[in-house]
């Protein structure tokens, strides 16, 4: 994979992911104390960060891979910082089920998509799997969980460890969303350059995997314990990460579109 990326929009995406870095101890992590909320409530927040937790070592790995692929040039420069923003996502994440208590756990479904996704066999593949895909859904979903924080009113009926929770979920979704939107317009720069290069053959299994693991990608958006169990319409996000996903991979080129689910 030659490095025939660089132009003056890959440039820019450096200099802002250098100069939009963060550190988790800018959060106020000092009030959280969720110890004395349900075990059921803690135990479904850790699951659903359980379930991010996991796409974000997964997007480490796949940076990871990528930048390997690549020679010396601007484009391996960002992979190099986008592997800095997963290690953070990862530490984030990690921090946050550590609050609850609890062990999150992973579901063998997330696991599986994960799994093929990071094991790709060319770069495409792996680019669109972790780029558009992954991180498309980790950008909705922190962006959603961004104006849901902003809905909850603290004067009605939250206690002390709730707010501080709210506060610091509303401090680090923006950021994490920030980050993401940097990683997917990078796939977006790559891939348009990429796929149109690519012999019919690969541009077919290409295709392929975009359509399953696109459906596998809503079946987690949809699935209770990922988002509706923490007050999230799941098919309301559904619909947004469909529009989401289907305008992206217009972008680079592609003919297969993602249909809306059918009802279980």
């Amino acid at each position: 994979m030659t490095d025939t990326l660089a132009d003056p929009s890959l440039e820019r995406l450096c200099e802002l992911a250098a100069r939009d870095q963060w550190r988790l101890e800018e959060l106020d992590w000092s009030a959280v104390d969720v110890s004395m909320l349900p075990v059921e409530f803690r135990q479904i927040a850790a699951d659903a960060f359980a379930q991010l937790h996991w796409g974000e070592q997964t997007a480490h790995v796949a940076a990871t891979r990528l930048r390997e692929w690549l020679p010396e040039g601007p484009a391996r420069a960002f992979l190099a910082t986008q592997q800095v923003d997963e290690a953070r996502h990862v530490a984030f994440f990690e921090r946050i089920i550590h609050l609850f208590g609890c062990e999150g756990r992973v579901r063998p479904s997330v696991q599986r998509l994960m799994r093929e996704v990071r094991e790709a066999d060319t770069p495409e593949a792996l680019m669109l799997g972790m780029q558009l895909l992954i991180e498309g859904v980790a950008h909705s979903m922190f962006l959603e969980a961004s104006r849901r924080v902003q809905t909850l009113d603290d004067t009605e009926g939250l206690d002390s460890s709730l707010r501080a929770l709210k506060t610091l979920v509303a401090e680090a979704m923006p950021r994490l969303a920030r980050d993401e939107s940097r990683h997917i317009a990078f796939g977006l720069h790559v891939l348009r350059r990429r796929i149109p290069r690519l012999e019919r053959a690969a541009r077919v299994r290409l295709e392929e995997k975009v359509a399953l693991w696109g459906e596998w990608v809503l079946e987690q958006a949809r699935e209770p314990d990922l988002v509706v169990g923490i007050g999230v319409d799941g098919e309301a996000l559904c619909a947004r990460l469909i529009d989401d996903l289907n305008l992206r991979i217009s972008q680079v080129g592609l003919d297969t579109r993602l249909a809306p689910l059918r009802a279980a």
